[in-house]
């Protein structure tokens, strides 16, 4: 993987820094870490640093300002792990802007409050931005490498970090933006579904807001791990496809870092009454699978290596529409699936995929 550092040389002015009182923010310098670093059991709880990990990839996040315990919202902590020997992701923190020198960002992709987007060389350059305002009045600008293991992020002031319980990782709206690319490159996707560990197995409940993945997992939370209720991550590994949990919630709370072998996709009808619905055109899979993907800023490669694992799972696993009511029978159905380990009902897949 190209773990090789953001091109920063040139982008910022040197005869400005916004923000005064942070003017000594190393722009990529290593931020040393003490005080809680050694988590668990440390006794402090503060550092500069913070470790942790989503679908198997461990994550250094460093703050030039100290990072309490409630800096972050309490759901990161099921993702919290100690230092590791190695570290895949970096992203550090610095709580200060330079000015910008705009001809000097690269090539515009994308324009959109409250995002400005580049690329200069090997760099995705992201701008955050407040609608009708010019370049230079940029709140924040976080540059990341080709592969986004490797991301600076600077800030025009500290008082949302200082506040606390941020929701994101990196401050943004999302982490969803900057993961999304990152598991491109891993053989894996982030997908608009609800996900459990029921019996060892993992399903996933698809569907689009108001679709019922809240319910679902609700109605089924005393049989199994809820992952997640709106976000999994999906990789394919040597052994097949498993599931992920991520911190990217909805309407419940409950998150998990768990994971689990992924027995079944299952797309989601509010009906009337219960039944599994099996899917056996590939095709059909496809195109319910498609807009349920997240996605970062799209381009070409993120397509092709995202597809390439698309089209894997369609053929590997098996698809169902689901289709319940809020009786709870469903619990039944879910109960009969995952203890079905002879896949006696897996769909054939006949056809092409497109």
């Amino acid at each position: 993987m190209p773990d090789k550092p953001p091109i920063v040389a040139g982008i910022f002015s040197s005869k400005k820094i916004k923000n005064q009182g942070h003017a000594d923010s190393g722009q990529g310098k290593e931020i040393a870490c003490f005080g809680g670093d050694a988590f668990p059991g440390g006794s402090k709880k503060h550092s500069h640093c913070r470790y942790f990990r989503i679908a198997g990839i461990r994550i250094r996040l460093e703050s030039d300002l100290p990072i309490h315990d409630s800096t972050f919202a309490a759901k990161f902590e099921k993702f919290r792990i100690p230092r590791p020997h190695s570290e895949v992701v970096r992203i550090a923190h610095h709580f200060s802007l330079p000015i910008i020198q705009p001809d000097k960002l690269g090539r515009e992709i994308y324009r959109k409050a409250p995002w400005a987007i580049y690329r200069r060389g090997s760099s995705w350059i992201y701008l955050g931005i407040r609608p009708g305002r010019k370049m230079h009045s940029a709140y924040s600008m976080a540059i990341f490498n080709e592969a986004h293991t490797f991301g600076q992020i600077h800030h025009e002031e500290s008082s949302l970090f200082s506040q606390g319980n941020l929701h994101s990782l990196t401050l943004f709206p999302t982490d969803q933006i900057w993961l999304a690319r990152l598991l491109a490159g891993r053989q894996g996707f982030i997908f608009h579904a609800a996900g459990m560990k029921v019996g060892g197995r993992g399903l996933l409940f698809a569907g689009h807001s108001e679709a019922g993945k809240s319910t679902a997992v609700i109605l089924l939370q005393g049989r199994g791990e809820i992952l997640c209720d709106d976000r999994i991550i999906v990789r394919r590994w040597p052994d097949g496809f498993r599931i992920h949990g991520t911190w990217s919630h909805g309407d419940v709370p409950q998150v998990s870092p768990a994971a689990a072998p992924l027995r079944a996709v299952l797309f989601l009808e509010k009906a009337k009454s219960n039944r599994l619905i099996p899917i056996a055109d590939p095709r059909e899979v496809l195109k319910r699978i498609l807009p349920l993907l997240i996605k970062p800023l799209v381009t070409a490669d993120w397509w092709e290596k995202t597809l390439a694992v698309v089209e894997k799972l369609v053929r590997e696993v098996p698809a169902y529409r689901l289709q319940f009511d809020q009786s709870g029978k469903i619990n039944e159905i879910i109960r009969e699936l995952v203890t079905n380990r002879q896949n006696k009902n897996k769909p054939r897949r006949q056809g092409r995929l497109p």
